[in-house]
């Protein structure tokens, strides 16, 4: 309970501190990502992630964000490649093995419901509503247990409260919401209590007078989730579920219509179920292309 008001605390912080135009840096939580009325965002985030017990991920996330008016966001994320690896025993001789596919995508609407606006700076609060659909591939490998494989296999809903603030020189932005998941063919994933906060500093230039055709930004992130137990057959199943603190420094080079910027990933808290698999380190690459329409509201 302790880690979780300490996660409630940075979002209400980071609450107390994005959605400019154009967009500016980008958030590692896409839900809370700046958005203008017509613009779209296509964003690719290559990520690895190294655990315990012979345990690593390697993926490619899609992100599509499109700016339907200036309060209503649609996004869509799609995980397309995923290599998941863990150590497993088979005939008595230990090997790695792996499983390779295409992951789950997630259908997201935001709306922002209050926003306001001083001289450089911006306040908005916006909710979202979104489902998982089971899209990717949930036996890719046998020898894999259900969670090590690159798709769910289920539905699942996910809700969030945003909230954003930006200047000229720094923003932030924190989203606290819950992943619901359903049954599929007998096996449950754990619902999830999510809540993330970043906070991003422009480094360069100083002095943003005139023409700015680029920025640079430090930036600290932060990423807690509180996941129960997977079940099989209406029974836990050993070494799932816990929490999870990430803390992520990273560099944000970004121009008016492109992005690129990279995030690590490093644990700060972890309490895991049954001697579970605990998180080592990831990194996240991100590269943003922005482009503008007229078909909006």
């Amino acid at each position: 309970m302790r880690i979780l008001r300490t996660a409630l605390i940075l979002c209400g912080a980071a609450a107390a501190l994005l959605f400019a135009t154009p967009a500016r840096a980008q958030l590692t939580f896409p839900g809370a990502a700046p958005i203008s009325a017509g613009n779209v965002i296509v964003r690719t985030q290559p990520e690895f992630v190294d655990m315990t017990n012979g345990v690593r991920s390697a993926l490619d996330k899609n992100v599509l964000i499109y700016g339907a008016s200036p309060n209503l966001a649609f996004i869509v994320q799609n995980t397309s490649i995923i290599a998941n690896s863990a150590n497993v025993v088979s005939g008595g001789q230990a090997h790695q093995a792996t499983a390779v596919g295409l992951g789950d995508t997630l259908l997201e609407g935001r709306y922002t419901i209050f926003q306001q606006d001083g001289i450089g700076s911006t306040f908005r609060i916006a909710p979202y509503i979104g489902v998982s659909a089971p899209t990717g591939m949930d036996d890719a490998n046998s020898e894999l247990s259900r969670a090590g494989q690159p798709g769910t296999g289920a539905w699942a809903s996910r809700d969030a409260l945003t909230t954003s603030y930006q200047t000229l020189f720094w923003n932030a932005g924190a989203e606290v919401g819950y992943q619901a998941n359903e049954n599929a063919d007998g096996y449950r994933f754990g619902n999830t209590f999510y809540a993330d906060a970043g906070f991003h500093y422009l480094l360069w230039p100083r002095d943003l007078e005139g023409e700015v055709p680029a920025e640079l930004y430090a930036s600290l992130e932060a990423n807690y989730t509180s996941q129960t137990a997977n079940r099989a057959s209406g029974a836990k199943v050993a070494g799932t579920g816990g929490q999870l603190l990430l803390l992520d420094p990273g560099l944000i080079y970004t121009r008016r219509k492109y992005s690129i910027s990279f995030t690590a990933l490093l644990p700060a808290y972890e309490r895991v179920r049954d001697n579970g698999t605990r998180y080592n380190f990831g990194g996240i690459l991100f590269f943003r292309y922005s482009m503008f329409t007229p078909l909006h509201w």
